[in-house]
């Protein structure tokens, strides 16, 4: 936790100097009059992106008191390709909306499970690849450009994010020395766990761009996750079933907490209308909440435990994109 609040802290302090740094660019200051007029002109910009990078989803499971730790189970190196559509309109009294949606794989890595005594005596660690994972995200903003100059903007904006991680573990090996979960080993053709995570976030966050020879283009984008939801299902496949102990189907998740985002794209314009560029992004988000074992477990009068999540997706991407307008805006003054 303190090395993840270090990273937020310095990233933080990082767009706020070169918002500053715009801000000093030019005697230019935000016209509040004319933002707080109907708009009656915008300009555009649609493109494609694709990102290329890592991930880990990751969870420590407690007892109903929160108090021992029981199991842990984390999917890590996973890599991430995906494909995603993006747009933004700037409106010309300073307002703008900007928004993306993409999704693709999350190929690789493995799964570690865990589980701790005095619940399971002695420890058990087990391994499992994970094939067929994926990944569904999109956002959407609006905001407004606090200050802006013929080549340089701050804005400010507000937004929601959605993100839907789906992970599975195939196989299993002990690699703890617990002989009896998982020897002798499960062959990697049978898909032991899956997990699917739903979050839901709200985006405060500041964004700024700058550019250069009028070709190139800076732009940095900042989002703190004040308030992050998540709804998840877990499905430990081969313990469905009948026995005592074994689960009825998924079991339910969920979970309140927090977040960052941040983006950095360097653009090139060929001309006025078409511009290629590459960046990088690092997503955080984390929650605490249940793993809602109630009436899930056959022959267990069981309860509720403490469940703490954390997700983190990182990496590049290249982009190309066009730009339209200015336009009217329809029944504009």
């Amino acid at each position: 936790m303190a090395t993840t609040r270090t990273i937020t802290v310095a990233l933080v302090r990082a767009v706020a100097a070169f918002a500053l740094s715009l801000a000093t660019a030019a005697p230019v200051a935000a016209d509040w009059s004319r933002a707080a007029s109907v708009p009656t002109s915008y300009v555009g910009e649609l493109g494609m992106r694709f990102w290329f990078g890592r991930a880990q989803t990751k969870k420590d499971l407690f007892d109903a008191s929160g108090s021992v730790l029981v199991s842990r189970l984390d999917y890590y190196d996973m890599n991430i390709f995906t494909g995603e559509a993006f747009s933004r309109l700037d409106f010309n009294n300073g307002w703008f909306i900007k928004g993306y949606f993409g999704g693709g794989g999350l190929f690789g890595g493995q799964l570690k499970d865990e589980d701790f005594p005095p619940v399971v005596v002695p420890y058990s660690a087990t391994l499992s690849d994970n094939k067929s994972g994926s990944l569904i995200y999109g956002s959407v903003d609006a905001g407004i450009k606090l200050i802006r100059g013929p080549d340089f903007h701050v804005g400010a904006f507000v937004g929601y994010h959605f993100m839907r991680d789906y992970v599975d573990a195939m196989g299993c090996t002990q690699t703890g020395g617990h002989p009896g979960i998982c020897v002798p080993a499960i062959p990697d053709s049978v898909r032991g766990i899956s997990q699917t995570n739903n979050w839901h976030s709200l985006r405060l966050g500041l964004e700024g761009s700058v550019e250069f020879d009028r070709r190139w283009k800076v732009t940095l984008d900042a989002a703190w996750v004040p308030y992050a939801a998540l709804y998840g299902a877990d499905s430990h496949l081969l313990r469905i079933g009948t026995d005592p102990g074994d689960f009825t189907g998924p079991i339910p998740e969920d979970g309140k907490g927090w977040g960052y985002q941040f983006d950095a794209i360097v653009a090139y314009r060929f001309n006025d209308w078409i511009s290629v560029g590459a960046g990088g992004r690092y997503w955080h988000v984390e929650a605490k909440g249940h793993t809602h074992f109630e009436g899930r477990v056959v022959g267990v009068n069981a309860q509720p435990q403490v469940v703490h999540w954390r997700a983190d997706h990182f990496g590049g991407f290249i982009q190309a994109n066009i730009k339209f307008g200015p336009y009217r805006v329809i029944n504009g003054n």
